[in-house]
């Protein structure tokens, strides 16, 4: 394991944390980001008027249940004020009966009860003391109100009629004269219901309307620095570290906005120390290699150079003396060759010499046409340079001469490409904070290929070569992305700065 993942394990961040208000590339927009934006969520205001509009709907509900109940409790009422007015003006009559004013075959008299206006719809009945019915008097409906839908009056009769019968005794000194009952019409109340609702209906949904409108609008301007704060949590997550919130009114926004700021700043602060600490560290550990690999091709490469001329010219004196001293002498001769060539292929992974000697764009050159060789037809590798590359420092032409080395292993491994293309641009100039002038490169290396395996498609910087690429482009300060290509094979894009300043100083 590398020991310096720890400190490399940093965000992938975009550039603009390293280059501060200059452009940032595309890439750097991280993969939790592009999920974010991905993801259709709910509109906070949409949310509180639908939910304003549940609650009112609730209550036109609720008010629509008491009025048509308030309709059944008046129907009762009346049947129940109807029945006692009957039952106190034939009481009257069996008074007068028992003491002999009037006569029993005058009884029930109910010319009286002709004098009650009823209700429409309404019935008044007196059955006698075996039930059956000995007199009544009822009145049509109004046919003039609307006519209610049927699921309407049904469900009015099931849920509140089974109240509005009243029925009354007709008792005097413990003699029971019969039963008087007041009925009313179910339609008829339905109807009463119905007209309720509607005459109140329209009003009820126009005061909704109008509610909901008021609240889109206040809650819509209340919320208007919701969308500030959603923009620089947007901004913060595609990796501008510079995003800061700003002041507000009122208390509770006002201490986001404080928090956010300050996590951001802390953020930004820790990870571009990170990021140049990582810096200074892969440096280091290039140039380690770069003088390991002096060290060995100046001093241990001599030597072993002189050692076999050494072999060889003693294997040619004692030739003629000594066959046996000759024949070790030449097989000596052949190790020191077989280490040389070893020695050599330490020394190019080490240090490539053609970055050294002839620059970064011939040396990737090199490159892919070493794979191009191995390849024998079965892929094809190309690269093409754009823009100026002959002043990249030392050590970042190391990095990205790795990078490249690293996707090609990969692509000539597991993609099973017909076509590789490894890409190299110059791209805008752009500033940071400190003032420091640099310059984006864009890296790109694309195949054909089978893909990515599912595996690790949901986390395709998971392999370890991949870890050690990441490695190197954070410690530029860039960004790393690799991701399935819609017409198929795998694409690796890479952005990061080079510092203008070091690049004119050489």
């Amino acid at each position: 394991m590398n020991p310096w993942a720890i400190f490399l394990a940093a965000p992938r961040v975009g550039l603009a944390a390293e280059a501060g208000a200059g452009p940032r590339s595309p890439i750097a927009a991280s993969p939790y980001a592009e999920k974010l934006q991905g993801r259709r969520s709910l509109d906070l205001k949409w949310t509180l008027v639908r939910r304003i509009v549940v609650v009112a709907l609730l209550c036109l509900t609720g008010g629509a249940i008491l009025a048509m109940h308030h309709v059944a409790a008046d129907a009762g009422r009346q049947n129940e004020a109807a029945a006692e007015a009957v039952e106190k003006q034939l009481l009257v009559q069996v008074i007068r009966i028992t003491r002999g004013l009037d006569h029993l075959d005058r009884f029930p008299d109910w010319d009286s009860v002709l004098k009650f206006a009823l209700e429409p719809g309404q019935c008044l009945e007196l059955l006698g003391p075996l039930g059956e019915v000995r007199n009544a008097r009822c009145v049509g409906s109004d046919e003039r109100a609307p006519n209610p839908p049927g699921w309407f009056v049904d469900a009015y009769r099931a849920l509140f009629f089974d109240r509005s019968l009243a029925e009354r005794g007709l008792v005097h000194r413990a003699e029971t004269w019969g039963v008087i009952r007041a009925t009313i019409d179910p339609t008829t109340v339905a109807r009463r219901a119905w007209t309720e609702l509607t005459r109140t209906l329209g009003l009820w949904v126009m005061m909704i309307g109008a509610l909901c409108l008021l609240v889109y609008v206040v809650v819509d301007h209340a919320l208007r620095p919701a969308a500030e704060i959603l923009a620089g949590i947007n901004r913060l997550a595609d990796g501008d570290l510079s995003s800061r919130l700003p002041a507000f009114r009122l208390y509770e926004l006002q201490r986001i906005a404080e928090v956010f700021n300050e996590l951001a700043r802390t953020l930004q602060a820790t990870t571009s120390d990170r990021a140049e600490f990582a810096r200074k560290l892969v440096d280091a550990q290039e140039r380690e290699r770069r003088l390991i690999a002096l060290e060995l091709h100046d001093d241990i490469a001599q030597r072993l150079t002189a050692m076999s001329c050494m072999a060889a010219s003693i294997g040619k004196t004692v030739r003629a003396t000594a066959p046996e001293a000759a024949r070790e002498s030449e097989d000596l001769v052949t190790l020191a060759s077989g280490t040389m060539r070893s020695l050599r292929e330490t020394l190019a992974t080490l240090r490539p010499p053609e970055i050294d000697d002839l620059g970064l764009v011939v040396s990737l050159q090199e490159l892919v046409a070493s794979h191009e060789r191995q390849a024998r037809g079965r892929t094809r590798f190309t690269f093409r340079p754009q823009g100026r590359f002959e002043d990249v420092p030392a050590e970042a032409a190391g990095h990205i001469y790795r990078i490249v080395q690293e996707s090609l292993n990969n692509a000539a491994r597991h993609a099973a490409a017909s076509q590789v293309e490894v890409a190299l641009r110059e791209g805008p100039p752009a500033s940071s904070k400190a003032g420091e002038r640099s310059r984006l490169i864009d890296l790109s290396v694309r195949d054909d290929g089978v893909g990515m395996h599912p595996a690790t498609s949901s986390d395709p910087l998971s392999g370890a070569g991949l870890v050690g690429m990441r490695e190197r482009v954070f410690a530029l300060g860039g960004a790393l992305c690799v991701e399935q290509r819609a017409e198929g094979g795998v694409e690796l894009r890479a952005s990061f700065p080079v510092r203008l300043a070091e690049r004119e100083a050489r």
